[in-house]
Parts: structure tokens; C-alpha cells; sequence
């Protein structure tokens, strides 16, 4: 009998999952703007704007639809003096933190050769983008500017029910482990299926923060640079760019005269000997002749 139960509570969840419509309410961890493609020559519309453009193209409220999940993702590249892209990339992240957002990458490149240069990737609640993106406008000009969206409604609405079926599942086992009625072979096989879903019921939950990360938050890819000038990126830039690869191919070209040589090595210990040979004993037939 135990066999059964233990039998029907492994199975259940796997029914459950199949059986679950994706239409399923959900609690909505977070509701971000659709995506809103903007050309090279005008900056993409904030998230608010983009939302509301998306309501109105569908034609009813959000209360009239499954609520979506979103994965927005800004790309700006912004221009300022090289005095000032260290400290603006510094006081970025300083923001990032006081509007309570999460920084993913922060790198800075300096070199004598060349203007410096800074990304920042970071995550920002809905309502602190376009005053984010405000202050950028005041700090620094930007060049360029790209909107994405990714769509997770799918991957949200089968996490949540997976999860839900494996919570029940593990209960259910556990109220199964504390009556440790049966035989040992049961007993063991209850606590190796409720490892095996605790297990899964971990990996689910990791997974469900991961999206609720991408959806609840938006996502800004910051280049910072300097201007470029007409010199820099015609006359000059092969110039730069010859400097800066000297050494790499002075060392690939010393690579490949080595690696000739390890090539022809093995062939010429092999018949040096041979042609040695061949040219004494063709001295000693003439000097007999």
C-alpha cells in the first residue's frame, strides 16, 4: 500500500504540470513596458510611454488580459569629455545604489595610447528609469540609443506551476516520512523521492528569482567614450591601431618561423646522415677511378 502512495506522489506532479493551463492567474512580481523598437536617429520612448502605446494597441486595460512578463533592455552609448568619463562612471553606480537598483558589470579601460573608456550594466525599478535617464541627459550626450524586449509570460507561468506542484508534493511526502509506517525499503524510498524533490523545488525557486529579476527590474548597457574626430577615425586610427599590435605580430611571426623549424627538424636528423653518406661514397668511387 505504501508502495502506491509513494508511487502516486511522485507522479502527480508530473501530471499536474501537464494538465496546468497556461492561462493560470499568477501574483505578477512585476509589469514592464513592451518592447518599443527606436531608430538610430531618435532616442527610444521611456518604459511609461511604451506601456501605453501597448494599451492602446490592444485596445482594452491591463485588467482585460493575463497580466505579461517582460524583459526590458536599454542600450545608450553616451559622449563626454575623457576628464569625465572616470568620475561620471563612478557616480553612475553611486545612483544605481541610492534608487535601490542592482549593477550586473561595471569596467573602465585607461591607457596612455588611447581616450578612456567605461560600461555599466545595471537593473532599475520601472519607476526610476526616466529620471535616471534625465540625469544622464545632464551629464553626458547621448549618441545612441537601442530598446529590446524579451518575453518570459511563458517561462513565468510554467516555473510558478511546476513550483507549486512540487510544494505540494513535498508536503505530502514529508506527512508520509513523519508517520514511518511500512517497511525499511519504504521508509528509504520516501526519503530519497523527498530529496529528489526538495531538490528540484530548489532549483525551481533559483530559477524563479533569476526571472523575477529580469521582469521586475529593466535592464541600461551604458557605454561611455569620448568624442571621436575626424582625425581619430580616419588619418590617425590605422596609425593607433599598428602601434597597438606591433608587439602581437612581432611574436606571431617569431611563433611561426619556430614552429617551421620544429616542423623540418625531425626530417632533417633523418636524412643529413643519409646525404653524408651518400656524398663519401661517391667521393671514394672517383678517387678510385
Amino acid at each position: 500500500m505504501l508502495r502506491r502512495l509513494l508511487l502516486s506522489s511522485a507522479l502527480l506532479p508530473i501530471l499536474l504540470a501537464c494538465g496546468q493551463k497556461k492561462s493560470e492567474a499568477m501574483p505578477e512580481v512585476g509589469r514592464t513596458a513592451p518592447m518599443t523598437v527606436a531608430e538610430s536617429s531618435q532616442p527610444a520612448p521611456p518604459p511609461a510611454a511604451a506601456e501605453q502605446q501597448a494599451r492602446g494597441a490592444a485596445g482594452g486595460s491591463p485588467d482585460s488580459a493575463a497580466p505579461r512578463y517582460l524583459a526590458i533592455r536599454h542600450e545608450i552609448e553616451l559622449e563626454t569629455d575623457a576628464a569625465k568619463v572616470e568620475p561620471l562612471w563612478r557616480s553612475l553606480q553611486i545612483r544605481v545604489a541610492e534608487q535601490g537598483g542592482d549593477i550586473i558589470n561595471a569596467r573602465l579601460s585607461r591607457s596612455d595610447l588611447r581616450s578612456p573608456t567605461a560600461t555599466l550594466s545595471l537593473r532599475l525599478p520601472p519607476t526610476r528609469v526616466d529620471g535616471f535617464l534625465k540625469q544622464l541627459e545632464g551629464s553626458a550626450t547621448i549618441v545612441d540609443q537601442h530598446t529590446n524586449s524579451e518575453d518570459k509570460t511563458i517561462e513565468v507561468v510554467d516555473v510558478e506551476a511546476r513550483l507549486k506542484n512540487l510544494t505540494e508534493a513535498r508536503d505530502r511526502l514529508r506527512r508520509m516520512q513523519s508517520e514511518k509506517t511500512g517497511k525499511l525499503s519504504d521508509v528509504l524510498e520516501v526519503d530519497k523521492a523527498l530529496t529528489d524533490t526538495q531538490s528540484q523545488l530548489d532549483s525551481l525557486t533559483s530559477q524563479r528569482k533569476v526571472l523575477a529579476a529580469e521582469t521586475s527590474k529593466i535592464r541600461l548597457d551604458l557605454t561611455l567614450h569620448t568624442p571621436r574626430s575626424i582625425g581619430e577615425a580616419s588619418a590617425l586610427e590605422p596609425l593607433r591601431h599598428a602601434w597597438r599590435n606591433l608587439g602581437h605580430v612581432f611574436f606571431s611571426s617569431f611563433g611561426t618561423v619556430l614552429e617551421f623549424l620544429a616542423a623540418i627538424l625531425p626530417w632533417l636528423a633523418l636524412f643529413t646522415p643519409i646525404v653524408i653518406w651518400w656524398r663519401r661514397r661517391k667521393r671514394a668511387r672517383q678517387a678510385i677511378r
